[in-house]
């Protein structure tokens, strides 16, 4: 793989799409409501996560750190 980065912007950017799929889990098809809720808590916390990566990534901005 390259040298690939990230933006602030593309984490957010699945974040809100992890949320509207979070939103139309009922359109899915035919699924079980356990399938469904596990999907959900999945879903939120990956978004969750992705938005705590993106705020990170934004304060290491503002202050010039870098951190990994």
């Amino acid at each position: 793989m390259g040298d690939t980065q990230l933006s602030i912007e593309d984490i957010e950017y699945v974040a809100d799409m992890l949320r509207a799929i979070a939103w139309v889990k009922s359109d899915l098809g035919p699924v079980s409501e356990q399938t469904l809720s596990e999907l959900e808590v999945s879903l939120g916390a990956a978004e969750s996560a992705l938005r705590r990566v993106a705020a990170e990534m934004a304060m290491d901005e503002k202050t010039g750190s870098q951190s990994n």
